[in-house]
């Protein structure tokens, strides 16, 4: 079993922390990065790399929820959702090396995949 973080990767300090918390995570085994920009160019290959995944974290930093939006572009549905804005009351600003509350937003991906690979047995 796979399962696919897609971080949102946004030009500000939650989009920037949804890259460092995928990264943390991902091993390429069982945990694999999602590409932000392949899944919504329409570049097959990518998308057919993405689809291999059984289930999928969208790690949104806000509430436009462009990870939400690119999976659901794709027609990969059923996805854990993640706003770290909404979800963690963290502010969105332009400080990308402010990190606050990035622990709370880490404890809720590892949630999620405990819970995926635990119900998998």
């Amino acid at each position: 079993m796979k399962l696919g973080i897609l971080p949102c990767q946004g030009a500000c300090n939650v989009g920037n922390m949804t890259s460092k918390v995928a990264l943390k995570y991902v091993d390429n085994e069982k945990i694999n990065m999602v590409c932000a920009l392949g899944l919504p160019l329409g570049i097959k290959k990518i998308i057919d790399m993405a689809k291999e995944n059984d289930k999928f974290i969208a790690l949104n930093g806000c509430p436009m929820k462009c990870s939400s939006k690119t999976l659901d572009k794709v027609g990969i549905t059923g996805y854990e959702e993640i706003v770290l804005t909404s979800d963690f009351g963290i502010e969105k600003n332009k400080n990308f090396n402010d990190v606050s509350n990035m622990d709370k937003v880490e404890q809720k991906v590892e949630e999620i995949i405990k819970s995926f690979f635990h119900n998998q047995r």
